[in-house]
């Protein structure tokens, strides 16, 4: 039987321990990394957001509110029962005329018992019950539309970190990318030093660029882990995860519409306008009660009694007797008919300030949607002159190249053309980014944020 060669066995030894090694390395990588799509960041960012789950519960809390205010409008209706032991006392007896000895007209009973049930309903206050209802309605509607609002907040945010996530990723390629062509720079420049053809000191400065470019490279795979970092808290998953943005996110084509039409959206749209100016009627029903607070307040009750013994049965005896009772009141502070109207100052001016509130925030929104329209189109432009500024370093890089190999230029052109390329490539990148963020700012501004997703 023929001997398997000595180096043989090292060589096979040898790719199977890569194999092994490269096993859990590949399975790690695999575990690790996350290609994530828009929709998919979206989801799971809104799933597991701790400021979306506060603003659930400030709307349960306002949806509470509410329910607390239709309950106070019900009846009152109490049920009443009471047992007490008297101490004993002598029988009180009177002695009548012609009577030769006192007679006891009302026994003594020690044990005391009752069992009752009242009701009573507020029939007119003023109409400071209608309008606190309507108040309240309108409270737990605006918290509606901010719970909206923050939810539209929060995607933005997510959007944000993406897009910035994307640019620091592109960057990083980019470097990589020139490193190799770098690499590859030395390795030429290196040969023609041995056949004389350049200095040393033009190798020293490609390995200088190679130096330079291995910086920019470790401060952008830096920003990239806080970045990735930060984005996986937000999105509630394991922060060593890496995060690869969807390419088809950065090339995603936005139909926009005309600037008179976003501001006639947001006119309708902006949650926390109309938010505000929910807010803003809650205000005015205050204003009302408060005016209408001088009024009288008429209340009807009624009650019922079981009682052992029951006082109004004379003479009382030792047994339950069912009597009842019904009534009407009317109640009014005659001196709020002039210190009423410090109050109805005072909401005034409550309502006043909400009123102009909403007039401020409108032209705020305004201001919003016209800025950052104009942001999406000085976007779109940006990228038409990136694309330019790409191609015209690339061809410049060529030429400075070509020049320099026929000793027409020095090192430092060559080297500042092949900077100019990549900054050039780095800034489209970012350009590209930029766009996305400036459409979803813009709809977002217009109140159409959370129809995109």
């Amino acid at each position: 039987m023929n001997k398997i060669p000595e180096h043989m066995i090292k060589k096979i030894r040898s790719l199977f321990f890569v194999l092994i090694a490269g096993l859990p390395l590949s399975g790690f990588a695999q575990q690790k990394s996350e290609l994530l799509s828009v929709n998919e960041l979206i989801k799971t960012g809104l799933d597991s957001s701790k400021s979306l789950k506060i603003s659930q519960a400030k709307l349960q809390m306002a949806q509470a509110k509410y329910d607390q205010a239709m309950d106070a409008t019900l009846p009152i209706v109490k049920l009443n029962a009471n047992y007490t032991r008297l101490s004993d006392i002598e029988a009180p007896k009177f002695l009548f005329p012609g009577a030769s000895e006192p007679v006891s007209l009302f026994p003594v009973y020690l044990n005391n018992y009752s069992v009752g049930i009242s009701a009573s309903e507020t029939i007119f206050s003023g109409f400071r019950l209608k309008y606190a209802k309507e108040s309240t309605n309108l409270l737990n509607d605006a918290a509606k539309f901010e719970f909206v609002k923050d939810r539209e907040d929060i995607i933005f945010n997510l959007l944000n970190a993406y897009f910035n996530l994307n640019k620091l990723e592109s960057s990083e390629k980019v470097i990589q990318e020139n490193l190799k062509q770098t690499a590859e720079r030395i390795r030429e420049t290196e040969l023609a030093e041995k056949n004389g053809l350049v200095t040393q000191n033009d190798l020293l400065r490609w390995k200088l660029q190679q130096s330079n470019l291995e910086l920019t490279l470790l401060d952008i795979q830096n920003n990239l882990e806080v970045a990735n970092y930060n984005l996986n808290l937000q999105l509630g998953q394991n922060p060593e995860t890496k995060i690869e943005v969807d390419s088809n996110a950065i090339t995603t084509f936005h139909t926009v519409l005309s600037l008179q039409e976003y501001m006639d959206i947001a006119a309708k749209n902006r949650n926390d306008l109309t938010a505000a100016q929910i807010r803003s009627n809650a205000s005015f029903n205050n204003l009302q009660i408060a005016k209408n607070s001088y009024l009288p307040r008429i209340t009807i009750q009624g009650e019922a009694l079981d009682a052992r013994p029951n006082s109004r049965y004379i003479p009382p005896v030792d047994k339950f007797n069912s009597t009842w009772a019904a009534g009407i009141t009317f109640n009014w502070d005659l001196i709020s008919i002039y210190s009423n109207k410090h109050n109805v100052d005072e909401y005034q001016s409550l309502y006043v300030q909400s009123k102009e509130g909403v007039n401020i925030l409108s032209d705020a929104i305004k201001v919003d949607v016209n800025q950052n329209y104009l942001n999406y189109n000085e976007a779109i432009k940006r990228i038409q002159v990136m694309e330019r500024s790409v191609v015209q370093s690339e061809e410049n890089l060529r030429l400075t190249d070509s020049r320099y190999k026929n000793s027409l230029v020095i090192l430092s052109e060559l080297l500042e053309a092949n900077n100019l390329v990549i900054q050039s490539k780095i800034n489209l990148a970012i350009a590209r980014a930029d766009l996305q963020v400036a459409y979803y700012r813009l709809i977002k501004s217009a109140g159409n944020l959370q129809k995109e997703f």
